[in-house]
């Protein structure tokens, strides 16, 4: 099988620790065929001289500069200049396997694919590994397996047509980037498959980062699954579909904010915070208690579900704080 051309998009701001050891898992790929796209979003460590060696040294490489405008910014920066009829996005501080390019790209042409999805490792800063699934599926689309726009929605474990961007880029300015732009692609795509390896590696944040903290930026979360709803609409998705997109609110809203609220340093906060996240639901998605993912959920998991629905928040976190 001749290698085509995939094109390595790495968004770079202040990485100098990581950015070597980003570079070499990429370049020592088994899929030789690369265009990689270092993108200096503004960098002010010295992350840019690292790049521009690796750069002088093999002339697959190339970096590109622009100012501060973050991750969403740089990704959407680098596929203007993305050549290969494939795409992937390796965040600068994670690793990738070798076979990472190899495998998804082999799987893709084996099954005339628009997206390949593969499984991960979380790294956590004392070295320790985690298993991470990047989807129970085989193959299909969403039009046959609406289910299919809920698997895990991080952009770097996945290799992409990069056609399927056309008229979709990452939200500016706005957290939660790839849970407003992965599911879009998943919906417009033809086929999806998956490679059941953890072939790309996370790096986990440190304790006590900003994902601790209290920041009224949480929820930005409504925004995006709003911008997924609205693509689906758009694309006149059918009534199953549009029903999987609202099981976004209960995946990412209900379970996974009340978990970040619960894990605020802020303890005094985290009552009032679970009232509005709650009056931010119930507004995007009335009927979030009748969802499938309500309905499977485990009897702890309902009876917090049930509670948060009645407003009795003091109750849900002497839950969680056993």
């Amino acid at each position: 099988m001749m290698e085509e051309l995939i094109s390595v998009v790495i968004p770079v701001y202040n990485v100098q620790a990581y950015i070597s050891e980003c570079m070499d898992s990429i370049l020592s790929q088994t899929h030789q065929n690369l265009q990689v796209l270092a993108v200096n979003d503004g960098s002010p460590d010295d992350s840019v001289r690292i790049l521009e060696e690796y750069a002088a040294k093999d002339s697959r490489v190339r970096v590109l500069n622009k100012p501060n405008g973050g991750l969403s910014d740089a990704r959407n920066f680098g596929l203007k200049y993305a050549e290969g009829e494939y795409v992937c996005f390796i965040d600068g501080d994670d690793t990738i396997s070798q076979y990472f390019a190899e495998h998804l790209y082999r799987k893709m042409k084996q099954e005339n694919a628009d997206i390949a999805v593969s499984d991960m490792e979380y790294v956590f800063p004392d070295g320790r590994r985690e298993y991470s699934e990047g989807g129970k599926f085989e193959s299909g689309c969403v039009k046959d397996n609406p289910e299919l726009i809920l698997i895990n929605n991080s952009a770097c474990n996945k290799l992409y047509r990069t056609s399927l961007f056309a008229g979709i880029d990452f939200p500016v300015g706005k957290l939660y980037e790839d849970l407003a732009t992965v599911p879009v692609l998943v919906e417009r795509a033809g086929k999806i498959v998956k490679v059941n390896e953890p072939l790309y590696y996370y790096r986990q944040a440190r304790e006590g980062s900003i994902r601790h903290s209290v920041t009224e930026r949480i929820f930005e979360i409504y925004d995006a699954i709003a911008r997924v709803k609205q693509y689906a609409e758009k694309d006149q998705a059918d009534e199953r579909v549009l029903a999987a997109v609202d099981s976004l609110y209960c995946i990412h809203c209900l379970d996974s904010i009340t978990l970040k609220i619960k894990s605020f340093d802020d303890r005094d906060a985290r009552k009032a915070y679970l009232k509005k996240n709650m009056t931010l639901l119930k507004q995007a998605y009335p009927a979030y208690m009748k969802d499938s993912f309500v309905k499977n959920a485990s009897i702890k998991k309902k009876l917090i579900y049930r509670l948060l629905d009645w407003g009795k928040y003091a109750t849900v976190l002497k839950i969680y704080d056993r």
